[in-house]
């Protein structure tokens, strides 16, 4: 049940596009590693990979990890701006799942057969996303926002003057439109006054959703609902016969070129006990760490007999 809690510029295009913006509900069967298709379209003259971003449903790093030739500002008019909106699901498939290093949520319905599936916002540098088991514990409209001590010293320090104790419902309220408060105090699914930040490490440890994400997820989910918070840089998954490999490593995971190698061929390995024997591509391997794209890499195949044994 849904309930009110009591305590730069763009072309008319894009600003119409930023209101349709392409639906992130996949059809999935739990034998499947992948959900999604990438894509790729030509851009305006007036387009930015921000703007392309969020008119496609996809958060800031996400679209600039894909396309790191192109000038985040000004693609330029002409250019080809791939769309990353193929995923490897996380090893965790039930319930909420938020990959922090990959800015995305991934929900998983109880009575199966899709994925659901948004980028978000996380917490920043200085007061980070914790890496926690929860639920679903309520479901808010239209919320207030109280902001906590913490953020009002900040803002004190900064401006030199009080804030507000409470923001109503509005444009001055970061919390949006509606809010999923989580089982752990303080802690929030909800949309933003700022959809520029969907995609970054923004908050103060909540989780940000573009208004019309939260918007629908906030009827998708029920109450006790398991929300998980993860971080897997390395995703490595089967489509068809083929192996693929999703990198979204940081600075903070202290991962050598040669660690990634072995934890990559260590998660193939793990899937050969459920796909069968797979021919590594080594060079595909080393190629997709140089050049982390955030997207699925191709790595490998299936083995002939293998193969053949299904057919």
């Amino acid at each position: 049940m849904i309930r009110s809690l009591i305590t730069l510029s763009i072309s008319a295009f894009l600003a119409a596009s930023a209101t349709h913006s392409i639906a992130k509900e996949f059809p999935w069967s739990k034998q499947s590693d992948l959900i999604g298709q990438q894509s790729t379209i030509t851009a305006k003259y007036e387009d930015t990979l921000s703007d392309v971003g969020e008119s496609n449903n996809i958060g800031y790093n996400e679209i600039v990890n894909a396309n790191p030739t192109l000038d985040s500002w000004l693609p330029g008019e002409g250019s080809k701006i791939v769309i990353p909106s193929e995923y490897i699901l996380p090893s965790i498939r039930e319930g909420i799942v938020i990959n922090l290093r990959e800015y995305r949520l991934y929900y998983f319905p109880k009575e199966g057969g899709k994925v659901i599936t948004y980028p978000v916002g996380i917490g920043a540098q200085e007061t980070p996303s914790p890496l926690v088991e929860t639920q679903v514990k309520l479901k808010i409209e239209q919320p207030n926002w109280y902001p906590p001590e913490s953020i009002r010293a900040e803002y004190f320090k900064e401006h030199g003057k009080e804030m507000d104790w409470m923001f109503p419902p509005g444009p001055s309220n970061p919390l949006g439109p509606y809010a999923i408060q989580l089982d752990i105090p303080g802690y929030f699914l909800h949309g933003t006054n700022k959809s520029f930040g969907i995609g970054t490490k923004v908050s103060h440890g909540c989780i940000r959703l573009y208004n019309k994400d939260i918007s629908k997820l906030v009827y998708q989910v029920p109450k006790k609902t398991p929300v998980r918070f993860i971080k897997e840089p390395i995703k490595v998954g089967m489509k068809g016969n083929e192996l693929f490999v999703e990198l979204h490593p940081e600075k903070n995971d202290k991962l050598s070129h040669k660690k990634m190698v072995r934890l990559v061929i260590k998660e193939a390995i793990r899937l050969e006990k459920r796909y069968g024997s797979i021919d590594l591509d080594l060079a595909a391997i080393e190629n997709a760490i140089k050049t982390p794209l955030g997207i699925p890499q191709r790595i490998g195949i299936k083995k002939a007999n293998v193969i053949a044994a299904s057919l």
